[in-house]
């Protein structure tokens, strides 16, 4: 009886370290994928994802200003155009 309960202690010990190996190893592999995303997005001393990406906000927010202002002066131009070729008319 007690050689039964010590067999079914090991068998169970020995199928707890399987699980516990495969888990370890499950996780360590991603823990790998994990540091190579991070490493993708911030950059590994030269610029990542996430660099470029905020380059190329600002440099989009700098066109947007660009173009507003552009916009604007047209608008002012054609604005003083009507009223001048309105006043050319009345006159």
């Amino acid at each position: 009886m007690q050689d039964n309960t010590l067999e079914l202690i090991l068998s169970e010990l020995r199928e707890l370290r399987s699980d516990y190996n495969a888990n370890a190893r499950e996780t360590g592999e991603r823990l790998a994928a994990v540091e190579t995303n991070i490493t993708l997005l911030v950059g590994n001393g030269q610029p990542g994802r996430m660099t470029l990406a905020e380059q190329s906000i600002k440099e989009l927010q700098a066109w947007k200003w660009r173009i507003v202002g552009i916009a604007t002066g047209v608008a002012t131009v054609m604005s003083g155009i009507v009223t001048g070729v309105a006043l050319l008319l009345k006159g």
